[in-house]
């Protein structure tokens, strides 16, 4: 059967695939705190008015809704709700609404804080979106994105350099085809002053991933997306440059495939250590109304 062509943009991690909701759980677990310590101290406090974008399973969400209590509010929006919606009850301050961040309109002026996790990089339109982000800041409000800076990472040995090294190229070359920019993350504060967002900062996050550690728990579903993306899912990833190599040289394809079997082994030796990607946070404020 013919692979379904995607259109550029269209998102790689999609709701619908079946470990998306142990995918998201486990970055939450990992990235939360790091969200949690950079907006905490830009003044959140009850009776914001908060908008979270690309919610995912709603843990940040959440976590914004107890902080500005029953007077203040959230919206979270996703393309799908099916996986915050899974995780129970909502409290009455907590809206979730299905919404498109390209396409649908967002209320100017509304909000106190907007923060968006992992989803501009995905966007060609991400230029746009950030205008549409700073727009619906309410004067001194602030906006908060963060996104992967895919350079630097690295083993700190050379056991599992080549596979994972391998394994990250061949994943940005498919999401580049899809949409995705890996040179956005360091230039988000850039973005942000030609926006005309004032009180901009930005700090970069580098978590080293200690073999059989807490932190390698979002590793595991991870690599399983990345392997369906990369040997199986036909129905989503446009065949393009990795997937004709790997078609054009059966060999390598199988050296890949067993490399990654062996990476199990490997995560779980308590000596394998390798720097991830850098986890970009940049902050700036809508100017407050002289």
């Amino acid at each position: 059967m013919t692979p379904k062509t995607a259109p550029e943009g269209q998102y790689l991690f999609s709701h619908s695939w079946e470990g998306e909701g142990d995918r998201l759980a486990a970055l939450s677990a990992l990235l939360d705190p790091v969200t949690k310590r950079h907006v905490g101290p830009l003044g959140l406090a009850p009776g914001w008015r908060c908008l979270e974008v690309g919610a995912g399973t709603g843990s940040i969400a959440r976590w914004l809704s107890e902080v500005v209590g029953p007077k203040g509010r959230v919206l979270a929006t996703d393309l799908s709700l099916d996986l915050m919606k899974a995780q129970g009850p909502e409290a009455e301050n907590l809206e979730l609404r299905q919404h498109d961040i390209v396409n649908d309109p967002l209320p100017d002026g509304e909000f106190d804080l907007v923060h968006s996790r992992l989803v501009l990089e995905h966007l060609p339109a991400r230029l746009d979106v950030l205008a549409k982000l700073h727009r619906a800041l309410a004067p001194g409000g602030w906006l908060v994105i963060e996104d992967f800076c895919f350079r630097g990472q690295h083993a700190t040995d050379r056991r599992g350099a080549m596979t994972i090294g391998t394994l990250f190229r061949a994943v940005a070359l498919l999401m580049q085809q899809h949409g995705h920019d890996p040179r956005w993350a360091p230039r988000i504060p850039t973005h942000m002053h030609r926006a005309g967002l004032t009180e901009i900062g930005a700090e970069g996050t580098q978590i080293i991933m200690i073999g059989g550690s807490p932190a390698l728990r979002w590793v595991q579903p991870n690599l399983a997306r990345m392997r369906g993306l990369l040997f199986e899912d036909g129905e989503v990833v446009t065949r393009g440059p990795v997937h004709k190599a790997l078609a054009a040289a059966p060999p390598l394809k199988r050296l890949l495939q067993r490399r990654l079997d062996g990476l199990e082994h490997l995560l779980a030796d308590p000596e394998f250590c390798y720097v991830a990607p850098t986890f970009v946070t940049a902050w700036g404020r809508r100017a407050p109304e002289a």
